[in-house]
């Protein structure tokens, strides 16, 4: 498994964030289960068995789904061929394929070719590279808090949050994944309250 990007994942956020890696303005309710319903596949087989290779080894199967499981590749491939916007397309596909060159570089054939032990080493050597910060400020959508740090490869991370945000919203995940897990003992609140406390909320994923 290779680690997410973002550890704070909600269901409600993840389709906010769906959205924006995707340069879409917003996606309709039913999207995700265009890739259910027989739909054309967009990528070619080479890409998709790649692409399915990609996210299986991000997200394998353990004790509970994993993005192969819960349909990851399917559903991405629908939203890159009917809602992305064309150069997040170029960006995601692009990082897509700098992975496979690396297996190219590496183990002397593609990412799909490689044993599962293979991928998972390729991965995390190109996962450190291409996510190493370049020190500059980029801005991911149009509020002041999308604001990153950019990366060398901004196509490979968009791929792996997408990935990793698909899994999270697919209903394989929500049944096992987001769960209520209550913490023994008695509520002890962090912050003590007096009768001048005011309320405050934070900024959500949107």
């Amino acid at each position: 498994m290779i680690e997410a990007t973002d550890a704070h994942v909600n269901r409600r956020g993840a389709i906010a964030r769906i959205a924006l890696l995707l340069g879409a303005s917003a996606l309709p309710a039913n999207v995700f289960a265009q890739a259910l319903e027989g739909a054309k596949p967009y990528l070619p087989a080479g890409q998709m068995a790649l692409l399915s290779a990609v996210a299986d080894t991000i997200l394998p199967k353990t004790d509970t789904p994993g993005a192969l499981a819960a349909k990851v590749p399917q559903r991405l491939d629908v939203m890159l061929g009917g809602w992305a916007a064309p150069a997040t397309r170029e960006a995601i596909l692009g990082g897509l394929k700098r992975i496979d060159d690396a297996a190219r570089t590496a183990k002397g054939k593609g990412f799909a070719a490689l044993s599962v032990k293979d991928r998972e080493a390729v991965l995390r050597t190109h996962d450190a590279a291409a996510l190493a910060k370049t020190g500059q400020t980029v801005a991911s959508g149009k509020f002041p808090f999308t604001k990153t740090v950019a990366v060398v490869d901004p196509g490979y991370l968009r791929l792996k949050d997408l990935i990793v945000d698909l899994y999270y919203y697919s209903p394989e995940a929500t049944a096992t994944e987001l769960v209520y897990e209550h913490v023994p003992g008695k509520y002890e609140p962090s912050l003590k309250l007096t009768p001048k406390s005011r309320p405050f909320l934070g900024v959500g994923p949107f």
